[in-house]
């Protein structure tokens, strides 16, 4: 609609034919100019998140830590509430969360979406993740710069995931990323990390398990 202050107004009516309305007014402005290696502010919640050029692509330099905790005895649910779940081997100074794919995505398996990523910023595809992939060769050799001790400042922490079974698993020896591609109707495409070798993996993963999220400037 563009800048500037704009009317929004909404009319409703229910089946015996009585009928409210409300208008409010909203200003509209336009974007800070972001600048990649700044601090990116969440304008959701004022979460700050580093951030690093690689290449022709900016990354988040940290995980995605962006929705309402819930126990991790419970699913993600589709119920119009951001949720997420606390990885307890994340720290004061990197705190970060896990989520369920379909969680992520927003119910929808549309490629290269927003999802819960901030605005301006989206879910990588597995073509994007090739992208930074083929940057340090190829996933066989891109772990090692990518992971906290690398030198890349993608700053990957191995910090762990949520299995399905509501077990924590691989503390400070793996993670995983989802990417935003699907595979097939139960399954997503994720990539694992770990302390052991240098590679990135590829893993078709069931949606219901719960990884961490790197966001990718629109």
């Amino acid at each position: 609609a563009g800048v500037g202050n704009k009317t929004i107004t909404y009319s409703f009516a229910n089946l015996a034919l009585c009928s409210a309305s409300k208008t409010r007014i909203i200003m509209v402005q336009s974007p800070a100019v972001f600048t990649c290696g700044n601090a990116l502010t969440d304008i959701r919640d004022g979460s700050l998140y580093p951030t690093v050029q690689i290449n022709s692509q900016c990354w988040m330099a940290a995980n995605l830590n962006y929705g309402t905790e819930i126990s991790p005895l419970q699913h993600q649910r589709d119920n119009c509430v951001s949720e997420k779940y606390f990885n307890p081997a994340s720290s004061i100074e990197h705190p970060a969360s896990v989520y369920q794919w379909d969680e992520l995505m927003l119910y929808d398996d549309t490629p290269g979406l927003q999802g819960l990523c901030p605005p301006g910023w989206h879910i990588p595809t597995e073509t994007e993740w090739n992208t930074l992939f083929d940057v340090f060769i190829s996933n066989g050799f891109a772990g090692s710069p990518l992971k906290y001790s690398g030198y890349s400042g993608f700053n990957a922490l191995l910090s762990g995931v949520r299995h399905q079974n509501v077990r924590w698993d691989f503390p400070d020896f793996a993670t995983f990323y989802w990417s935003s591609t699907a595979h097939g109707s139960i399954k997503a495409w994720a990539h694992g990390m770990n302390d052991a070798v240098p590679s990135v993996s590829f893993y078709p993963s069931l949606r219901s398990n719960a990884f961490s999220v790197r966001c990718l400037k629109d």
